[in-house]
């Protein structure tokens, strides 16, 4: 009974109401999948904490509070609820030992409470080496789980994953779990880290061209599923034990980062420190900060430019006309007629100096605003381009005709317009035509064009990144005053970068699965330099 009456100190409710109150406040719940965090933590509080095993009386005490005080829990789920409340990397004894139970009263745990379990014993892998013992436990339970199925769905292969990556001699069999999970999903960033950074502690990775590790790396940044931390750390710590592969591996790594614009985690950033003071013949690194627009202060030296060459230019022209503007779903909300007629109008009115999203700009400080604002807003950006004498175009939607008429006549009088279907998609016109425009013309919009620099592939995403970042202007506000504020191009890199023999790589505060693809220069940078290679290392980074 100690559990219970903890459980209800805990809580802070009389004995006797204790359980009832927290079922009617679950009732106000609209979610009936799991406990929320805040009552996991709870449970977990009030009877895992510190302990190692309960009594079977015990234990069905708190089995039978749940299965009362929950109407979404249930006898089918209700072992997962509990292996899942004992999923600490220290409670690894308690979830056997409530397995235990189970099977002592003649009832086996089904596929998500062994599914649970695998996920505490990862981690408990993760704060130390499981024993000999407890990676036979693993591969017993792996075993069950796959022997009744040839083809397992996502959730269970991915448990799968999570238990064989912590054993020594049945990691190998996890790739081909990764595999069988694209029948019916993509693979999580989870299941893909958790096979990498094993991959990375196990491999013979200087006797390899194209290491497992490497492969799955390059597959999730494809897949815009950016690592986990755990995985670069791998790589590090495994470099401070084999320090005879640190300039080809961390060289390695650092390209990857830069092709794929990737940004570490301070975690990473500060083990990279570590090691540097570890190994100071092999690696220099320091902290430093940006004293200047793209001048780092531990170096002195200029970051790289951010232009791209003529012949970059000339291909991203070539890839946008048959990747983005001509693609089937632009067509959904446009008409060929459309787009051949704005090609025309390109064609007779260009080149321009700025091209800007009408729609975008009148939206930008607010959407609840009159016709007659929206108008003005747009008409005060070309304002601000022809006071430069630019040549501008403004794209926008056929219902800005019914704007304020004597600002639509000096956009019409200062700019060229063009009006597409109210339906259609406005950014791939705006950006065939500012490329069509030619090198130095840039473009206004706050849109970040994430799925355009995706439907051009691999190849050409970071250099239409590296273009977008060089030419996109954008509406910061207006202030009460009319006055704009307009955010310029940032002109260096904002990626990790090398500039003569020296690295500069920027990180975050912390891991996050979906990074922003906005131009923020970042506040955290290393400046990194690697010793000289051996001739070995050269000839193998050549192989690579």
């Amino acid at each position: 009974m100690y559990s219970l009456r903890l459980l209800r100190k805990l809580r802070g409710v009389p004995p006797t109401n204790g359980l009832r109150e927290l079922a009617s406040q679950h009732k106000r719940r609209p979610q009936l999948g799991a406990l929320s965090s805040d009552r996991l933590e709870e449970l977990r509080t009030s009877f895992v904490s510190g302990r190692h095993e309960l009594s079977a009386s015990d234990w069905q005490e708190v089995r039978q509070s749940l299965l009362k005080s929950y109407k979404h829990i249930s006898e089918h789920n209700v072992d997962a609820v509990i292996l899942g409340v004992c999923s600490g990397p220290g409670q690894l004894s308690l979830a056997k030992n409530y397995v235990e139970f189970l099977r002592s009263r003649g009832s086996e745990p089904n596929a998500a409470s062994l599914g649970r379990l695998l996920r505490i014993y990862n981690a408990a892998y993760h704060e130390r080496l499981l024993s000999d013992e407890e990676q036979v436990e693993v591969w017993k339970i792996c075993e069950s789980l796959h022997k009744d199925h040839e083809t397992l769905d996502a959730t269970s292969c991915e448990n799968i994953i999570h238990g064989l990556v912590t054993t020594k001699d049945h990691w190998r069999r996890a790739p081909a779990l990764l595999e069988m999970m694209k029948v019916t999903s993509s693979p999580s960033i989870a299941a893909y880290s958790a096979i990498s950074e094993k991959a990375f502690t196990e491999e013979a990775l200087d006797k390899q061209e194209d290491p497992l590790s490497w492969r799955l790396l390059e597959e999730m940044a494809l897949e815009r599923k950016p690592p986990k931390c755990e995985v670069y750390l791998a790589l590090i710590n495994r470099l401070a034990k084999e320090p005879a592969l640190v300039s080809a591996q961390l060289d390695r790594l650092l390209n990857f980062l830069e092709r794929h614009e990737i940004l570490v985690s301070r975690r990473v950033a500060e083990r990279l420190l570590e090691l540097a003071q570890q190994l100071p013949k092999s690696l220099h690194v320091s902290d430093t900060l940006l004293i200047a627009p793209g001048k780092c202060q531990s170096c002195q030296q200029h970051f790289q430019p951010v232009a791209i060459s003529d012949e970059q230019f000339r291909m991203l022209s070539e890839s946008f006309l048959e990747r983005v503007l001509i693609r089937s779903d632009v067509f959904q909300r446009s008409t060929p007629k459309e787009v051949a007629s704005f090609k025309k109008f390109v064609d007779r009115t260009a080149p321009y100096d700025c091209v800007i999203d009408g729609l975008n700009v009148a939206y930008s400080t607010g959407t609840k605003k009159s016709p007659k604002q929206l108008a003005k807003l747009v008409a005060t950006v070309v304002s601000h381009f022809r006071e430069q004498n630019k040549r501008v175009l403004v794209l926008g939607r056929e219902h800005m005709r019914n704007w304020c008429k004597q600002s639509m006549h000096y956009v019409q009088s200062n700019a060229s317009l063009f009006l597409t279907n109210n339906l259609s998609h406005d950014d791939p016109f705006l950006l065939y035509a500012t490329l069509k425009s030619g090198s130095d013309t840039d473009f206004f919009s706050r849109d970040l064009m994430r799925s355009h620099a995706f439907h051009l592939g691999p190849e050409m995403k970071p250099i239409f990144r590296q273009w977008q970042q060089q030419h996109q202007f954008s509406l910061v506000t207006q202030t009460k005053t009319g006055k704009l504020i307009v955010k310029e191009p940032i002109r260096h890199r904002l990626v990790a970068h090398k500039v003569t023999g020296t690295w500069h790589v920027p990180y975050c505060e912390v891991y996050t699965p979906h990074p922003s693809d906005s131009f923020e220069v970042p506040p955290n940078w290393l400046c990194l330099k690697l010793g000289e290679q051996t001739p070995q290392e050269k000839s193998k980074e050549e192989a690579h």
